[in-house]
């Protein structure tokens, strides 16, 4: 029997913004040096946090997928929140990542109510999302360490289509986050 092989993917994600993105790649230059770290970075553009990776497909996903997939998870309501990174590691493939601290609970929540609008009731879900962010990957490990918080205001999530093997990712939908918003002096929203 001839395998297929998918050639698209449709996943949800969270983007850092433009500031985030220039102190992500300025720690990712300085843990390359001072590591000796060497291997393919991830294109400043591709920079996100995976929410929930809806599914690949052998053809690409028509428009009409898409707004269906979006409008399913248009049901999620979650005020927007601040995500920070404080540490960073090698997984154990050489991928280099940044860990999260301050609204990761946020991240996680997030992500269960994504996969609970966008999968079918008794629908068995193998899921236990750890929030990361890739940088880069290298052959040399880079054991766990603290670095200077880096993060930023949540206030969307995305839908990329990524097309497999071809480091192409697209934006083809974006949810604001919405809902009851706590109000608390101090906080950044």
């Amino acid at each position: 029997m001839i395998s297929v092989r998918p050639t698209d993917r449709l996943f949800f994600a969270v983007l850092p913004d433009a500031e985030a993105v220039e102190a992500i790649c300025s720690l990712r230059r300085k843990l390359s040096e001072r590591a000796g770290l060497s291997g393919s970075e991830v294109p400043p553009e591709h920079l996100h946090v995976t929410l929930w990776r809806v599914g690949d497909y052998v053809v690409p996903p028509t428009a009409e997928d898409v707004d269906a997939i979006v409008r399913q998870a248009g049901t999620v309501e979650r005020p927007p929140f601040r995500l920070s990174f404080g540490g960073a590691k090698s997984l154990s493939r050489g991928a280099l990542v940044l860990c999260p601290g301050r609204g990761s609970a946020e991240l996680e929540g997030l992500s269960t109510e994504l996969r609970d609008a966008l999968t079918e009731p008794g629908t068995e879900v193998k899921h236990a999302l750890r929030p990361h962010m890739t940088l880069m990957r290298s052959e040399k490990l880079l054991p766990e360490r603290r670095i200077g918080a880096i993060g930023w205001t949540v206030r969307e999530i995305v839908l990329v289509h990524s097309l497999l093997g071809k480091a192409t990712h697209r934006v083809v939908g974006r949810l604001p986050l919405r809902g009851r918003q706590l109000s608390l002096p101090g906080l950044d929203f």
